[in-house]
Formats: C-alpha cells, structure tokens, sequence
C-alpha cells in the first residue's frame, strides 16, 4: 500500500462565497420560519377540511320528508316518554335520559313546524316556555301532541 502524500484534490468549482452571515440574523430567520411553516401546515390541513366538508354537503341527498301521521305518532311517544321519565324517582342517570329524550323530542318538534309552517323552537335547549308554545301552534293547526301514546 502506498502511504498518502498529503496532497489535496483539486475540484472543479471553487465554494461559492456567500459572505459572513451574522448569526442574529441566522436566527432571526430560523424563528420566524419555524412558526410560519407550522402556521401554512395548520391553515392547509384546515383548508383541505372544508373543502372536503362541502363536498361531502354538496353530494348529500335531500332528506326525505316523513308522513305527517308518522310524525305525530313519533311526538306523542315521544312527549309520553319524556313526561314518564321526568315524574319517575328511580332511574339511574336520570339527567342523561331526561336530555335524550328532550333532545329527540325537539327533533321531532321541529321536523312537524316545518311541515306545518310554524315557526320551531331554538335549536339546543330550548325554554319550556319555547315547548308550549310550538305544542300550541300545532294543535292549533290539528296536530294534537299531548295526547297520551298507546303502550
């Protein structure tokens, strides 16, 4: 084996010169970077959410509108449902069902105003005051909910 000369190769290209950089100004790029890329990263998974959301919105089909005897059916077990649960004093988590059916209560509630033209409760909790009156105008239109659903 022959021992190194000690002699360097030659490249083609020199280095190119940049010149001095100064390392506050090093780091004052590399911080405002940092940020701003995970920023554009955020911004672009979000887009890319929505357009998939409105997509997906676009290409639903319209819901079906159910028969208006079916839907007074669903509210009178419903409302008998709600009324049996909220006198009862020994269910386990009463709160929890009492929300649920409330919940598909107003679902219904509001699916038959807009059948009828009437004008729903607020979407969420609504008041009772809010119940009583949407009961009002339905039974004033011939929707009779109160009554009491055959067990």
């Amino acid at each position: 084996m022959r021992a190194s000369t000690g002699k360097r190769v030659a490249f083609a290209r020199s280095p190119a010169d940049t010149g001095r950089v100064s390392p506050v100004v090093e780091w004052a790029i590399a911080t405002a970077l940092l940020p701003a890329s995970w920023y554009a990263a955020i911004g672009g998974w979000r887009a890319a959410r929505w357009v998939a959301e409105q997509r997906r919105k676009a290409m639903a089909p319209a819901p079906v509108p159910v028969q208006l005897d079916r839907l007074a059916a669903d509210l009178r077990r419903l409302r008998a449902k709600l009324e049996d649960i909220e006198t009862r004093t020994d269910l386990y988590a009463k709160n929890h069902k009492v929300q649920a059916v409330r919940g598909a209560y107003l679902d219904a509630l509001t699916a038959a105003c807009r059948r009828l033209d009437v004008a729903p409760p607020p979407a969420g909790r609504a008041p009772l005051a809010e119940i009583y009156r949407v009961e009002e105008a339905l039974r004033q239109r011939g929707l009779e909910v109160r009554e009491t659903a055959a067990q």
